[in-house]
């Protein structure tokens, strides 16, 4: 499965469970999510699916320029890893690896 059709598949779950996903065409970000609960909740991700690691194609420079867009509009920023042959995981920023 390429990582277009883990986006498709994750986008059709993620909307099952009351999120509105949008794709989003360019920069740091893979997916816009949004969801009305008590508050609307917006968040901003990323999503990997590499053998070697959630971080092995998304760096420092990468993780920064996301965080800094979920700052501006009031969001959070998130990274889903869906590794080949496995399921995939949430990842909040706060657990992220820290950059000089």
């Amino acid at each position: 499965m390429d990582r277009l059709d883990r986006e498709r598949r994750l986008r059709k779950t993620l909307s099952e469970n009351g999120w509105v996903a949008i794709r989003a065409a360019k920069g740091p970000v893979d997916l816009v999510l949004i969801r009305k609960a008590a508050v609307v909740e917006v968040r901003l991700v990323q999503v990997k699916s590499t053998a070697g690691g959630p971080y092995e194609k998304f760096g420092p420079r990468e993780r920064a320029e996301l965080l800094d867009l979920a700052r501006q509009c009031g969001a959070t920023a998130w990274l889903i890893y869906w590794p080949p042959r496995k399921g995939w995981r949430w990842i909040d920023s706060s657990q992220w690896p820290r950059t000089k």
